[in-house]
């Protein structure tokens, strides 16, 4: 397990590992008792985690005590409420979102579509409307593929075209900065630069820790779980 936040005593931010097992949601999954199994290791109520349904789009919605547990057709949740709100990846970038101030908290599945059709953006948007200013909003990025693995065809590379900077040409390949791209929208979005960490680690390279659906192309996918939660 991963820690994100740490000198923050108001939230915990985490994300499991692949020791953890996998945390697949969907309702067929045989892997309900890994996820129970990291919410008590954790000291984490069950009944009080709020979970993404994700479609790898841009849609975020705002989470209360009222919300269903699994909200589906999302890819990002938002909160000001004393609860915990998870999504779950397996290269795609988990990206947390934290207003100390205003006692604001969010996470993204940030995926190349996501990243594409702004999901980054849309988080921002309803942390703004839950009352967070963009000043006080600090952004990890957790573990996820990195450029050297995020290999792209050329039917989607007009998808980039507004972030030249960050496709890598590297002899008859195609390769994307998915981080780099994060970190230029959140820069622009008025995010200050020394709030935003971005983590170097590769979910592709480290198979020893990390589910990675490129490099193990499995029948039946396996994930990490990205959480955060208000104490």
């Amino acid at each position: 397990m991963i820690k994100f936040f740490k000198d923050k005593k108001s939230i915990l931010a985490m994300m499991s590992e692949r020791k953890d097992g996998s945390m697949k949601l969907l309702e067929d999954d045989l892997n309900v008792e890994n996820r129970s199994n990291f919410f008590v290791k954790n000291g984490i109520d069950k009944e009080n985690v709020f979970m993404a349904g994700m479609i790898h789009d841009s849609k975020v919605a705002i989470v209360d005590k009222n919300s269903p547990n699994l909200i589906e057709g999302v890819d990002a949740l938002v909160s000001k409420e004393k609860i915990f709100l998870a999504v779950t990846v397996a290269d795609c970038v988990p990206v947390y979102f934290y207003d100390e101030k205003n006692k604001i908290i969010g996470v993204a599945h940030a995926g190349w579509k996501g990243i594409t059709k702004g999901i980054i953006k849309n988080t921002l948007d309803k942390i703004i409307q839950l009352g967070g200013d963009f000043g006080n909003i600090e952004v990890v990025l957790g573990p996820g593929i990195q450029k050297c693995h995020f290999e792209i065809k050329e039917d989607i590379v007009d998808k980039f075209k507004k972030y030249p900077q960050f496709v890598i040409f590297k002899k008859d390949k195609i390769f994307v900065d998915l981080f780099g791209i994060i970190k230029r929208q959140l820069l622009d979005y008025k995010i200050k630069n020394r709030n935003i960490s971005v983590s170097k680690e590769c979910t592709f390279e480290d198979a020893k820790r990390y589910f990675s659906y490129r490099r193990d192309k499995p029948e039946r996918v396996e994930v990490m779980m990205a959480m955060i939660g208000l104490k």
